[in-house]
């Protein structure tokens, strides 16, 4: 549960400009006018203060005595929306590292979901069978290696992608274009909820009640790919959203990969188009384990999501804690025969439990629950 959050003057003040829907690009020129958020917000309204476009200004105007946006925070908290702004501890590394990175992200879920590596799959809302099987295929063999799926909760390859996780009992991450209480599409409300109950994480950089107007949808998927330590592209037309998240992902230094498709399809036309231009074909979540460096990651989370309930895999994994030992030496240890040892060593070195040695000397790889 979350405890209620006591704004400093620079957190109110970024707030307030959040509500307005104020870009990144605005906020940084507007303090480095003024010197500092806190300075914007009490310039407003002054003959020489900050200038905004007139739909701003009616937000900006209406929320900027103390109340009211005392009012404004309070009703965040009731929805069950938190903030995370970009000086905070929990704000992911990766996603500062991006040009215009969020100042202000609401979410609701799990914020442990950004410590896991990330990797965004995109694609067409119009996603045929084939494309959404891939999605929930890759999705799915990344959560249940431990990587955090990121996407847009969309139609289509999104929602595929952010199910195959789910089905995993694995982190997704949803960036949405809207308010987190404006979901979008509206069928996608159980998924939403399903992510921000517990099963991971839904962001948005957009405050309670905003609309998913286009204009949004690309602001969005710059944190997509800026979360991500690589983005997939599923399938997608070369004029798509996925491409403009692909374009975002090169930008921002990011590995780019893709499925191949059925040549002559529209689906098929993005993926195709990037992968000749250098990116990386994807056919399942062990490409992008590789690729991305990542299997020692998988194989500790593997050994994590372990638990040993075998008692001679027990005592055997005990005693290889304290030193590498031979078949005989174990034998010896625990007083049992090397055949006995030798099918549960077996079974031991598939599951990743143990490692065998030169010399045929087993090293303990994982460390049994008490």
């Amino acid at each position: 549960m979350e405890l209620k959050r006591e704004l400093t003057e620079r957190q109110r003040a970024l707030l307030w400009l959040s509500a307005a829907e104020v870009t990144s690009e605005r906020v940084r020129q507007l303090t480095e006018e003024f010197g500092s958020p806190e300075e914007v917000y009490q310039a407003f309204g002054r003959e020489n203060g900050p200038q905004f476009q007139a739909r701003a200004c009616e937000r900006l105007k209406k929320i900027h005595p103390a109340d009211e946006l005392s009012a404004w925070a309070e009703k965040l908290e009731q929805s069950h929306v938190h903030l995370l702004f970009s000086d905070d501890e929990e704000y992911p590394k990766w996603l500062r590292t991006i040009d215009d990175f969020p100042y202000l992200l609401y979410y609701a879920g799990r914020l442990s979901c950004m410590k896991a590596p990330m990797v965004g799959i995109v694609g067409t809302r119009k996603a045929s069978a084939y494309g959404k099987s891939m999605a929930h295929s890759i999705a799915r063999g990344l959560a249940e290696a431990g990587v955090t799926v990121v996407s847009g909760l969309a139609r289509g390859i999104d929602g595929a992608a952010h199910q195959g996780a789910l089905d995993a009992d694995g982190s997704t991450i949803g960036i949405l274009g809207s308010g987190i209480n404006v979901p979008y599409p509206s069928e996608h409300a159980p998924l939403l909820r399903k992510i921000a109950g517990g099963k991971g994480l839904i962001l948005s950089e957009y405050p309670l009640d905003a609309e998913p107007v286009p204009f949004h949808f690309p602001y969005r998927n710059r944190i997509i790919s800026g979360l991500s330590l690589g983005v997939v592209f599923v399938e997608g037309e070369v004029k798509s959203g996925g491409m403009l998240t692909v374009h975002e992902a090169l930008t921002q230094g990011r590995e780019v990969f893709a499925v191949p498709g059925l040549v002559g399809t529209k689906g098929a036309e993005g993926p195709h188009a990037i992968l000749r231009e250098g990116a990386r074909i994807v056919t399942s979540a062990q490409d992008l384990l590789d690729d991305l460096n990542l299997l020692s990651h998988a194989r500790q989370h593997q050994r994590e999501r372990i638990e040993v309930t075998d008692p001679v895999q027990k005592k055997i994994l005990q005693a290889l804690q304290v030193q590498p030992l031979t078949v005989d030496q174990l034998s010896q240890e625990l007083s049992m025969s090397a055949g006995e040892l030798l099918v549960s060593l077996s079974m031991m070195e598939i599951n990743g439990l143990i490692q065998r040695e030169a010399g045929n000397t087993f090293l303990a790889v994982f460390a049994p629950k008490e």
